[in-house]
């Protein structure tokens, strides 16, 4: 049968949402952006160039928070999952943790004056620690929300390209705010601290008004209990799950080509372009561009399927950044630059829509076999994995350029001009062709999603009736 003419009209029992509700959970995102994007830019300035840290010593401090991300993550999607209460599975977390979560981030950007240097590392390692304790209890169940607000298929990607659109949002007060506030202060460390200040309030808010605005949808009754040999099942489980497996491998990779051809930028426009002055244009461009491509992912994803458009949306990406050191030359005009960065933000629309879309769909094929809703399982997993790709991309970046010679605030020699050359795009480039790859086989198409949703759907109208919360 054509893939056109599969009927793809929702389940009997998907409820509809307003535009007011993909608003409200969608500016949730906005505390996650904020905090992934100032902590890339931002962070480690305040911490080498203020508290004075030796870099290296700064970034073991940063490395010491992705080991404890690995217990946090996971454990607290496994908890959200067996919550129970009058708000739901994932609402009560997103409430409790937004005033702290507020807190600990204005208090990781406002360390004490006089710090000496283990002093100054130990205020890090336990801000940053407590922060992401709180961040964690926050977005993991905020994006598994995401997956069970409705079991629509293409109205999920809608609610995903919603979340994006304010993504972008937070990734601009995120990266842009602290840089403008450190210039105009009497000292950068004020202007760290403001800005933590004002973000961090800016997080509670948005934290708030999505748990205050939303309601849940009841998850099937399992009677499961809390232990380590229900959790440690549960993972096995999630990691068994063959379409999550694929889905987790791609967007690692996409997230890791991604993060190397980001933090490779500034080095590209400074030492190889010679335009140091336009950075802050081409963030602009770049995220503008990725804006405008949500409404044409959700297009391709409804007419196409999720999966057909994910594979365009990376092997896209694979053709422009592979192209970088061709097109790009050192004097090219702003005009021809600014073109350049549209064609590479409309892939980058695409992977901020179409991968959580498609894992909210994989959570219904894991139910089918599981008889249990397990957002929170497959999200803490997913969450964990961001944070991993972020990190493998920095250490891409740094051990290149230490391998090729380069040198800070120097003029560069030409074999480290050649490895920044690479870092921007065929080293990203080579890394979404084995995204690619890696999903090209990804089984669970738009038809099979449709037939997971009819028997869940005749599955939940033989249960017992559950009132909404």
């Amino acid at each position: 049968m054509a893939l056109a003419h599969v009927d793809v009209s929702p389940p009997p029992d998907a409820p509809r949402l307003s535009w007011w509700r993909k608003v409200a959970y969608g500016v949730g995102d906005v505390a996650i952006a904020i905090r992934m994007t100032s902590s890339q830019f931002h962070l480690l300035p305040l911490y080498t160039d203020v508290v004075l840290l030796p870099a290296a010593l700064a970034g073991i401090g940063r490395a010491l928070g992705l080991v404890w991300d690995a217990v946090n993550d996971p454990v607290t999607g496994y908890l959200s999952d067996r919550t129970r209460s009058r708000l739901g599975r994932r609402r009560p977390f997103l409430l409790a943790t937004a005033v702290p979560m507020g807190i600990t981030f204005a208090l990781l950007w406002s360390p004490p004056s006089g710090l000496g240097v283990w002093s100054g590392f130990l205020f890090m390692v336990l801000a940053f620690a407590l922060l992401d304790t709180f961040y964690t209890l926050y977005s993991t169940p905020y994006l598994a929300l995401g997956a069970e607000l409705t079991r629509d298929y293409h109205e999920r990607t809608q609610l995903s390209a919603t979340r994006s659109f304010f993504h972008v949002l937070g990734l601009f007060t995120g990266g842009i705010l602290p840089a403008v506030l450190v210039a105009r202060a009497s000292t950068p460390g004020e202007g760290y601290a403001l800005a933590g200040v004002i973000l961090g309030a800016l997080m509670l808010g948005v934290a708030l008004v999505t748990g205050l605005s939303l309601r849940e949808l009841p998850p099937p009754p399992d009677g499961a209990r809390i232990g380590w040999r229900p959790f440690l099942a549960g993972m096995r489980s999630t990691l068994g799950n063959r379409p999550f497996r694929i889905m987790l491998g791609a967007f690692f990779l996409i997230l890791l080509a991604g993060g190397t051809n980001q933090m490779a930028m500034p080095y590209a426009f400074r030492y190889w372009l010679r335009a140091p002055d336009v950075v802050a244009g081409v963030v602009g461009v770049y995220l503008l561009a990725s804006v405008a491509s949500l409404p044409l992912w959700t297009r391709l994803a409804g007419r196409y399927g999720k999966d057909v458009a994910l594979r365009g949306c990376i092997a896209w990406a694979v053709l422009v950044l592979g192209l970088l050191p061709v097109v790009f030359e050192p004097g090219m005009s702003l005009a021809r630059i600014s073109v350049i960065l549209v064609l590479a933000g409309v892939g980058n629309g695409g992977w901020a829509v179409l991968p959580v879309a498609i894992t909210a769909d994989i959570v219904d094929h894991d139910e089918l076999t599981s008889y249990t809703r397990r957002e929170g399982a497959f999200f803490g997993v997913w969450t964990l994995v961001m944070k991993i790709a972020t990190a493998a991309a920095a250490g891409v970046v740094g051990g290149l350029l230490q391998l090729v010679g380069y040198v800070p605030n120097v003029e560069q020699t030409p074999a480290a001009v050649l490895g920044i050359r690479m870092l921007y795009g065929p080293v990203p480039a080579a890394f979404m062709l084995a995204a690619l790859v890696v999903f090209w086989r990804f089984p669970l198409t738009r038809a099979r999603h449709h037939d997971v949703q009819r028997i869940l759907a005749a599955r939940r109208r033989d249960a017992p009736s559950v009132p909404r919360t």
